[in-house]
C-alpha cells in the first residue's frame, strides 16, 4: 500500500535529488538513508558541517526552549532549501516498546513543515512507532513504494543498505577498541551522537582533547547490542533508546578510559533526568558533566578541559593518594 503524499510534498515522479539535513539522527541512521536512496537511483546530497552560521539561522527560526541540536537542525533544512527536489525528514518513534524516542523525533515532520510553511519546503516523511508493530525493513518498504519503485528494487536497496551500515558500524567498533590499547590519556565522550560527532558542538570537544594529548572514544561507537543489556543494570525503566545506548556503553567503558566526559545539549529532557545519575554511578572513573548551550557555544570549553585532563593526569600519576 503506497503513502499517500502529505501537503507540502512533490510528485513523486520529479524526485531526482533528496536532501538530508546534517543533524540529529542523521548521525545514526544516515548513511543508512543514503545507500537506500542511491540504491532506488536517487541522488543524496547533505547539508554541510554545522558551524556558528548555520546555527544562528536556526535560532532564529525556533522558540526559545527548543534544545540545541534542533535548532542545529533547523539551520540544516534551511541550507537544503532549493537545492534539491524534497528533503527527508523522518518521523521516529521507535520499534519497541522499549525504544522510545523524544518527542521532538514523533512530531518532526510536522514541526519542520510548519516551521517553514511560507518556503513551502518539500518534505519526504515516513512514519513508525512501536504500537504499530512494525520492523525497520517494514518502514523503508513503505517508504521505497511511497516513491513509485517496485517491492523487489525496495528490498534490494533495504538489504544493501543495511549490510553497509553494519559493516560501518562493526569497523567503527575495532578501530575504537584499538584507541583502548593507546598510551595516551583515553576520554570518552559520552552522550547522543548528534551532540558528540556534530562537527560545531561535539567536533570542538575532540579537538581541544587531541591539542591536550589526549585520545577520544564515543559511546555511539561501543557495540549498542552489548550497551543496550548492560543499561538494565543502570535502570529498568529508563524509556529513550538513545540514553540508554549511552548509559550502557558508559558503564561497560569506565574501567577502560581515563575519565568520562557527558556531554549534553541544553535544555534536554531525558539527559536531565538521566545524567546526574549517571555521574552518581561512575564511581570508578573522573567524571566531567558539559552541557552545550547556544549563547555561550564552546565558550569556556577549553579551560574546563584542560583541568580535567590536568585532574586524571595527577591521579594516574598517584595524586590524591590514588583514589577514585
Amino acid at each position: 500500500m503506497k503513502k499517500r503524499p502529505e501537503k507540502g510534498e512533490k510528485d513523486v515522479e520529479r524526485i531526482q535529488k533528496i536532501g538530508i539535513p546534517r543533524g540529529l539522527m542523521a548521525y545514526r541512521s544516515g548513511m543508512l538513508w543514503k545507500e537506500f536512496f542511491e540504491g532506488l537511483g536517487y541522488k543524496c546530497i547533505f547539508s554541510p558541517e554545522s558551524d556558528r552560521r548555520i546555527l544562528e539561522k536556526g535560532t532564529g527560526r525556533a522558540i526559545d526552549e527548543t534544545c540545541l541540536p534542533f535548532k542545529m537542525y533547523l539551520g540544516h533544512v534551511m541550507e537544503l532549501i532549493g537545492k534539491c527536489d524534497t528533503i527527508f525528514v523522518p518521523r521516529t518513534g521507535g520499534y519497541r516498546t522499549t525504544e522510545k524516542m523524544c518527542t521532538r523525533y514523533e512530531a518532526l515532520p510536522d514541526l519542520v513543515r510548519n516551521i517553514f510553511r511560507d518556503e513551502q519546503v518539500n518534505i519526504l516523511t515516513v512514519s513508525y512507532d512501536w504500537y504499530n508493530r512494525t520492523t525497520e525493513e517494514k518502514v523503508y518498504l513503505e517508504l521505497g513504494l511511497s516513491l513509485g519503485k517496485t517491492k523487489k528494487q525496495v528490498k534490494k536497496a533495504y538489504s544493501s543498505a543495511k549490510k553497509h551500515q553494519e559493516t560501518r558500524q562493526k569497523n567503527r567498533e575495532k578501530a575504537q577498541l584499538k584507541l583502548l590499547e593507546s598510551e595516551k590519556t583515553r576520554v570518552l565522550l559520552a552522550g547522543h551522537p548528534y551532540v558528540l560527532h556534530d562537527a560545531y558542538m561535539g567536533g570542538e570537544l575532540v579537538r581541544i582533547l587531541e591539542n591536550l594529548g589526549a585520545v577520544a572514544l564515543y559511546t555511539d561507537y561501543v557495540n549498542r547490542e552489548n550497551a543496550l543489556k548492560r543499561s538494565y543494570e543502570f535502570s529498568r525503566v529508563m524509556p529513550w533508546i538513545i540514553n540508554r545506548e549511552m548509559t550502557g556503553a558508559a558503564m561497560l567503558m569506565k574501567k577502560k578510559v581515563d575519565g568520562i566526559v557527558i556531554v549534553s545539549a541544553y535544555p534536554c529532557g531525558p539527559d536531565s533526568l538521566v545524567n546526574d545519575m549517571l555521574v552518581r554511578r561512575l564511581k570508578e572513573v573522573p567524571v566531567l558533566n558539559l552541557t552545550l548551550d547556544a549563547q555561550s557555544g564552546t565558550a569556556g570549553l577549553e579551560t574546563r578541559m584542560e583541568s580535567f585532563i590536568d585532574i586524571i593526569r595527577y591521579q594516574k600519576a598517584g595524586g590524591y593518594g590514588n583514589q577514585n
